[in-house]
């Protein structure tokens, strides 16, 4: 361990005419034809809207889970909006193309930016919240404060709190240019890209076939490292202690291949939500909402006609 970190000093401090300043992103930007940006206090939140065919149903707002962005729900989305429902995809700070969190800014949870884009579109009971992984954390979070139509959770992950005692080194400089470095270049090396998408699909056309500027060009945007080392003593720990408060509708959906959630992760998310809608993905990875995107898409309407 002494020597990863002395080796990750060593490239910091070669790396330091990198100096790390994380920057805000840029409104002027649009990765996607349909991009829009939400501004609140010192962030600028990155989102899209991809409106329903036919009638309308309802509203889904899509969470995104850790490392990842609104291509990830790409799929869904367009399972989603086939089936009538106006799906909404937001970058979470830090991901994507939302704004990089910074030691000079005023720190807002993710919660409240997530949850003031969604008055700014319709009220919160119009809402169907949809989140995966991380994001269904978040979205836990949102759904125990807000009075939602519907909670919808893909392999989600509850977050907890980052040791305290390493938040020095975590938020250092050195750490930051370090981060910033490794994911613009590491993440230019296709084969090791293209093994983390087979991990977390367990798909082995799937992962071949990839575009994997998705989540390059997002990863390789702005300061992606240094925000995501000021984003670990930010977020708030999901609150299952409170989950009860949630009235609305639970899907809880999970994958039978997952190598990312441990059983510990899984069993917390369903002893917090007995009463839910479960489904299992069979061999399914933890990024199942991309490859077995039909699949999860007809289970949620599924859900949805029952139970809205």
């Amino acid at each position: 361990m002494k020597k990863i970190i002395s080796i990750l000093c060593i490239v910091a401090i070669m790396m330091s005419s990198f100096a790390v300043m994380a920057f805000g992103a840029d409104t002027g930007y649009k990765p996607y034809e349909e991009s829009q940006y939400f501004t609140y206090g010192d962030y600028d939140i990155h989102y899209r809207v991809i409106p329903a065919e036919g009638k309308t149903k309802g509203r889904i707002m899509m969470l995104h889970g850790f490392m990842c962005s609104t291509f990830a729900w790409r799929n869904m989305a367009d399972e989603m909006s086939k089936k009538g429902y106006e799906c909404v995809l937001a970058d979470l700070p830090n991901f994507g193309y939302s704004t990089r969190e910074n030691a000079d800014m005023t720190i807002i949870d993710r919660e409240t930016l997530i949850t003031e884009l969604m008055k700014s579109i319709a009220p919160m009971n119009e809402w169907i919240l949809a989140g995966h992984s991380m994001g269904g954390g978040v979205a836990v979070n949102i759904a125990i404060e807000n009075p939602v139509k519907s909670l919808l959770l893909y392999c989600p992950a509850p977050q907890s709190e980052f040791p305290v005692a390493m938040k020095g080194l975590v938020q250092s400089d050195l750490m930051k240019g370090t981060m910033n470095m490794f994911f613009k270049y590491g993440t230019e090396v296709d084969p090791l890209v293209k093994m983390v998408i087979f991990m977390a699909t367990l798909d082995c056309k799937f992962s071949k076939d990839y575009d994997l500027n998705g989540v390059t060009d997002a990863v390789q945007y702005d300061d992606f490292g240094a925000g995501m080392c000021e984003m670990m003593y930010n977020v708030r720990p999901t609150d299952l202690e409170n989950a009860d408060k949630i009235t609305c509708p639970v899907l809880l959906v999970q994958a039978s291949g997952d190598l990312i959630l441990n059983a510990q992760m899984k069993k917390q998310m369903n002893s917090a939500f007995p009463d839910a809608t479960t489904y299992n993905v069979k061999g399914g990875g933890h990024q199942c909402i991309e490859n077995r995107a039909e699949e999860i898409s007809t289970v949620t309407e599924e859900f949805l006609n029952t139970n809205i």
